[in-house]
């Protein structure tokens, strides 16, 4: 039995295309929000055109796609060179800032998951660092210091951590892309469900 189109599945679809450009657009939902407009219609509907089986696969692409956004990251700041520290702390920071971002400062959960990704690259690395300077602080020998006052390495370290900052925003950008391909097959789950 095929769905009517009415003014509760055009407002549907209409929520649906904003949660498509919220998947690239920072401070509007994504994939989380179809899935939540799908079952807002389920509901008004009695259940009667979306059933439990197409909502439990577009819930478990909501889950995906909000994962998804943290595990992207993740991977860039990993893979262009940040420590155990700088790849925890950035996760941490993406968590804190997508949510800070989202609920409190009006700037979108992309770039909450941005600023928040990036400022816990550095925070870790900053914490590591320090963990290390402490350690070493019972050496004997001397510690060399450049003319602006900077030991050995101590600039590596930084470009370092720029290039896990760069890591995030590629991921960000990764997982921006897996967003709109989440949402789209979201979107043809809904409407497979609806009239097929």
């Amino acid at each position: 039995m095929q769905a009517p189109l009415d003014a509760t599945l055009i407002v549907t679809f209409v929520v649906m295309l904003v949660g498509l450009l919220g998947a690239v657009l920072p401070g509007l939902p994504g994939v989380p929000l179809i899935f939540l407009s799908a079952l807002v219609y389920a509901y008004l509907t009695s259940f009667e055109f979306i059933g439990a089986g197409a909502l439990i696969l577009l819930g478990a692409l909501a889950l995906l796609a909000f994962v998804s956004d943290f595990l992207a990251t993740t991977y860039g700041v990993r893979r262009f060179g940040a420590s155990n520290w700088g790849t925890v702390g950035g996760a941490l920071g993406g968590i804190a800032g997508t949510l800070i971002g989202a609920l409190f400062l009006g700037i979108g959960a992309v770039f909450g998951l941005l600023l928040g990704t990036i400022g816990g690259v550095f925070l870790g690395e900053y914490l590591r660092k320090r963990r290390g300077d402490r350690q070493s602080a019972g050496d004997e020998q001397p510690r060399v210091r450049s003319v602006r006052g900077e030991r050995p390495g101590e600039r590596d370290d930084w470009r370092r951590t720029s290039r896990a900052a760069g890591g995030a925003l590629l991921g960000i950008v990764i997982g921006a892309v897996a967003q709109v391909v989440l949402g789209l097959i979201s979107v043809a789950v809904f409407v497979a469900a609806l009239f097929i």
